[in-house]
């Protein structure tokens, strides 16, 4: 399992280019384009997101929401890493509501848990090809309401451990069982 790329913006690797163009060498911007610029298809995984700022909670601002995005891509991506060859997964996250609420008097912006409302909730569209073929196809409604209370395969050393979870889940249970 490898770890999850954290890409900057493209605006600020945009801006590099504009700074440095005259003296950034082939190899150079090579490296940057390699492992600056964010991608959602990579591999047997491709990930989009339906009007995200509309999504219920993926984060306070759109930086939240963008690095919440950034996380689940790199979430389906390791997931799809175990699809036999020649499968491909699309995933369109249609609403995220991540666990917890934002406590807006916290100085940072602290993410607080709590009860039944609080609870992670993925929303999403999903389809699996084999050779340009549609396997399986379908709309998922993922919420773990024991959230606080299942210790089973919670990683906390994962940036969003119940939504992880969750996909994990949802995965295993949905493509497992196909393999």
């Amino acid at each position: 399992m490898g770890c999850p790329r954290v890409c900057p913006p493209k605006e600020v690797v945009m801006s590099i280019l504009a700074r440095s163009s005259r003296c950034l060498s082939a190899a150079g911007l090579a490296a940057l384009c390699a492992v600056g610029l964010p991608a959602h298809a990579t591999g047997a995984a491709e990930v989009h997101y339906a009007q995200p700022e509309r999504f219920t909670d993926a984060g306070f601002g759109s930086v939240e929401r963008e690095r919440t995005q950034a996380r689940l891509t790199a979430e389906i991506e390791r997931l799809a890493s175990r699809l036999p060859d020649g499968q491909r997964l699309s995933v369109t996250f249609t609403d995220v509501d991540l666990a917890g609420e934002i406590d807006h008097f916290s100085p940072h912006g602290l993410r607080v848990m709590g009860l039944l409302p609080d609870a992670p909730r993925l929303s999403l569209r999903f389809e699996l090809t084999q050779g340009g073929e549609v396997v399986a196809r379908g709309e998922e409604q993922l919420r773990d309401l024991s959230y606080l209370v299942r210790r089973s395969g919670l990683d906390h050393r994962a940036a969003l451990p119940y939504e992880s979870r969750l996909l994990t889940e949802w995965f295993e249970q949905r493509f497992a069982a196909a393999r």
